[in-house]
């Protein structure tokens, strides 16, 4: 067989190998991230679109990949006829999204929230912001177990996000410095959150170690005057830095 024949026919291999990866190419879609925070309600759990396997629990949240610039629907495990969020908002490749779920009854309130959310702390501190979804509360007023007298955050109305706010979480914790105490404008104290020093089944992405030099949300839930069963009034809390 003559060198020209040869590289011919070597040609000829390469050529067809290309043409082969190319039609075994997959094009990736672009993804964002949504944090779907269930707080309906009497909601249950919630799953988006046509994911089969996972939902965010009631009083809870998860983490979901979605594509950018297609619908988004949120509706209740138990009745997929009840959506409580069914929208195409604008997102973009790459973006961190909220969508908190209000409301009560069939009157439904999500809230989209396009993130930005500050980075790794360098030092030894947490990131917290409170948000208000329980939807018959008044305003309401945040303080620390450690400084009872003073509004860490003040006046936090229904729907209401506020701002990160850093404290400081070094190794040595002082006492009630991680207790967050949820009070209304007489300072009647009305719930409390502390993180924990392990995490735990429910909220397993949360403790002292994994949310130092991060961020975290303390979500206010249920009803006021509630003091019992899964819609009495409280709070939870959400991962905020991954």
């Amino acid at each position: 067989m003559s060198n020209l024949i040869k590289l011919s026919l070597a040609v000829l291999v390469l050529l067809a190998g290309l043409g082969s990866c190319k039609k075994s190419e997959v094009k990736a879609e672009p993804l964002a991230s949504l944090n779907v925070i269930a707080a309906v309600i009497g909601g249950g759990n919630v799953k988006l679109n046509t994911n089969v396997r996972d939902s965010a629990k009631a009083y809870n949240a998860k983490v979901f990949g979605i594509v950018p610039g297609k619908e988004i629907k949120l509706y209740r495990v138990s009745n997929p006829t009840v959506n409580y969020y069914k929208e195409t908002p604008v997102t973009e490749n790459g973006g961190l999204y909220s969508v908190f779920l209000a409301g009560q009854g069939s009157a439904f309130e999500p809230i989209f929230k396009k993130e930005s959310i500050p980075a790794f702390y360098k030092d030894s501190i947490i990131g917290v912001r409170i948000v208000n979804l329980s939807p018959n509360s008044t305003a309401l007023n945040v303080t620390r177990a450690s400084a009872t007298s003073t509004n860490a955050f003040a006046g936090v109305t229904y729907k209401q996000i506020t701002d990160f706010v850093t404290f400081p979480l070094k190794t040595v914790i002082p006492t009630g410095s991680v207790s967050f105490q949820i009070r209304n404008a007489a300072g009647t104290l009305l719930a409390t959150y502390t993180l924990p020093t392990s995490a735990n089944s429910n909220y397993p992405g949360i403790s002292i170690a994994l949310q130092r030099f991060k961020n975290i949300s303390i979500v206010i839930k249920g009803l006021m005057g509630t003091t019992t069963g899964p819609d009495a009034f409280g709070v939870f809390p959400v991962v905020t830095t991954y």
